[in-house]
């Protein structure tokens, strides 16, 4: 997987509107990265929005050697990672975003497969 050091603001914004339009559900895809920058949703099919959950088939996504990680929301005012997000992380690789209320540009927070909360330039 190649390093990840940056997220389009298109990319947020996009992930946001989506939290917002499956709220009180979270929201959860895959996405994918260009030249180091996360730039997009990839959306599985049988993903599952749920109050306290979501649920995505990873045997559903694309063959896709740019897919840099996950995200997903969650429907209150943390986007601390619980245990089953970090169990989810350390099998998937990559770089995961958690976003909450009130779904904009400061409300998420991205995290290393290890659980670790990393710093990424917000692209523009």
């Amino acid at each position: 997987m190649k390093k990840i050091y940056g997220v389009s603001v298109d990319f947020i914004d996009g992930f946001n509107a989506s939290a917002k339009s499956t709220y009180p559900d979270e929201f959860i895809c895959f996405h994918r990265a260009e030249e180091g920058v996360v730039t997009e949703m990839v959306l599985v099919p049988g993903s599952v929005f749920g109050e306290s959950h979501s649920f995505i088939n990873e045997w559903m996504a694309p063959v896709d050697f740019e897919m840099s990680g996950s995200a997903h929301s969650h429907p209150g005012y943390s986007n601390e990672a619980s245990d089953a997000d970090l169990t989810f992380f350390s099998h998937m690789g990559g770089v995961h975003f958690i976003t909450c209320q009130p779904y904009d540009r400061t409300s998420w927070k991205a995290y290393n497969s290890s659980g670790e909360v990393i710093e990424l330039e917000l692209v523009f």
